[in-house]
């Protein structure tokens, strides 16, 4: 795991107790993390994550790109980061929409169109990216899930929930953490913004480590 990426993890989770389990990946320059959880959770927890990781890696903005939320991103105030970043994108025929520090990029529907999306927009883009899987995954995701660099299960952390996404994400040799994403009110509304990060509560259960490539 990449030290921006370390650091951002550990603005939302615990760290990992040791593993004798070890999983060698090619991690790029910029982090790239995927929010794994239902439709009302993924985007929230996925904006906050951006918007950590841009903070740890002094990048100018982060691109969140959104698969199966149900809804579109309201446009709304931006830095001009942001709105460069959408616009570089939009100029590669990745329509995506500026809000505040975030740029967002909605998913097709269709799992690898979805897939093949996420994959030209991280050779795109210098900054974080964040993709947020919202609702039930169908398997043509699972290999674009093991490409991220971490990948944080929106729920609470000791449910039989998180506890089943875990095993299963570990399993397949994913690095993944469980988090409890930011409730409904003023510090979920500023992370969709792409205004401010909330700091959620620490994390218990985590996945196997990660050695650096």
């Amino acid at each position: 795991m990449t030290g921006s990426l370390a650091r951002a993890a550990a603005f939302f989770v615990a760290p990992a107790a040791p593993s004798d389990a070890v999983v060698t990946a090619t991690v790029p320059a910029a982090a790239r993390a995927v929010v794994l959880g239902a439709p009302p959770d993924a985007a929230p927890l996925a904006a906050a994550l951006a918007l950590a990781l841009r903070a740890t890696d002094g990048a100018p903005a982060a691109l969140v790109a959104s698969w199966g939320a149900g809804h579109a991103v309201a446009r709304g105030p931006a830095t001009p980061a942001a709105a460069r970043l959408a616009a570089a994108l939009a100029r590669r025929e990745l329509p995506a929409v500026a809000r505040g520090r975030l740029a967002w990029l909605a998913l097709p529907g269709e799992p690898l169109e979805a897939a093949a999306v996420v994959r030209r927009a991280a050779a795109l883009v210098d900054g974080p990216l964040v993709t947020a899987l919202a609702g039930a995954r169908p398997p043509e995701l699972d290999d674009l899930v093991a490409e991220h660099d971490l990948a944080v299960v929106a729920a609470e952390p000791e449910t039989p929930l998180a506890r089943a996404a875990l095993a299963s994400l570990s399993a397949r040799g994913v690095d993944a953490r469980a988090c409890r994403p930011p409730r409904r009110g003023i510090a979920r509304a500023l992370a969709l913004a792409g205004l401010a990060a909330p700091r959620l509560d620490p994390v218990v259960l985590a996945g196997p480590r990660r050695e650096d490539a």
